[in-house]
């Protein structure tokens, strides 16, 4: 048995490089093919890949969601690796993977991911929930490590995750309403409340730190809340929604006093506090207008 790799790209051209050379520096002859899909970046690939593998070229940007599904349905493995272009392996682990998809059960394998220094860089989540958004995600951030609420749903984030291919097929894939944030979620949700069963097996290490994909500024912030709001919807797990959404106001219109505040306070990182406040405005009325 073989395996796909799956690699989405966005102008990481050199990056993608070292993911590909590490795979098959390890796993070469355990890998049928490495599937680079590529989200129309402006500098086309100037690197010369081996035989095994395959580049395909979105004609438009269509965003990370849609990128990585035309990757999964176009491979021919059993068992897809889905891995983000910044990360890599450090040792073999696919003849390990294998093994643990014997189980024929098995629908996902989550992987641990880690930094520079060999520790745990975090590559799961506990499924969320509507207390989230009303905290905030810095004071949620304090307060999860409190959470004790009992049969919490392990989440692998898909910066390195496998999937069986059967499994994916009957979940139909991603889904792309979610068009970068909260898709890995949202699947692995769906996949625990099918037949599938689904594993983090930290034995396995992949090299990830993150921070090369999503811009970490007010366009992520806007699109966390609407990806976040709209995934706990699907679900049916905010209880109370003009409740819930009062709540989350409530705190925005508190941070946003808070940084006016920070404006005349702090002059010498004024314009720092004024992006800030501009980019608190424009979440809030974001947020009045869900449902």
């Amino acid at each position: 048995m073989k395996v796909s790799i799956i690699i989405p790209n966005y102008n990481t051209w050199d990056l993608v490089k070292r993911n590909i050379t590490a795979c098959l520096k390890y796993d070469d002859d355990l890998i049928e093919e490495i599937i680079v899909v590529d989200d129309c970046s402006p500098t086309l690939n100037y690197i010369h890949f081996p035989s095994k593998v395959k580049i395909i070229r979105n004609e438009t940007n269509l965003h990370y969601t849609k990128t990585v599904n035309i990757g999964l349905k176009n491979a021919i493995s059993d068992i897809l690796v889905l891995l983000d272009s910044d990360a890599y392996p450090t040792k073999p682990f696919i003849k390990d993977l294998i093994l643990q998809f014997e189980d024929l059960n098995i629908g996902c394998i989550g992987f641990k991911t880690i930094n520079d220094l060999g520790d745990d860089s975090g590559n799961f989540m506990y499924f969320p929930s509507a207390y989230g958004l009303i905290a905030g995600q810095q004071i949620h951030k304090f307060l999860k490590k409190y959470d004790r609420r009992r049969n919490r749903k392990i989440i692998p984030f898909s910066c390195a995750v496998s999937f069986r291919k059967n499994c994916l097929k009957d979940l139909n894939y991603f889904d792309d309403y979610f068009p970068v944030l909260d898709a890995d979620i949202d699947l692995c949700y769906r996949i625990y409340e099918s037949k599938w069963k689904l594993i983090y097996h930290p034995e396995i290490e992949i090299y990830h730190v993150g921070g090369n994909s999503i811009p970490k500024d007010s366009k992520r912030v806007l699109l966390f809340y609407k990806s976040r709001w709209q995934l706990l919807k699907k679900f049916h797990l905010i209880p109370f929604p003009i409740i819930t959404k009062s709540l989350i106001l409530s705190r925005l219109l508190l941070e946003t006093l808070i940084i006016k505040l920070k404006i005349i306070l702090y002059t010498d990182i004024r314009p720092y506090y004024k992006l800030k406040l501009k980019g608190r405005k424009e979440l809030i009325e974001m947020v009045k207008h869900f449902n």
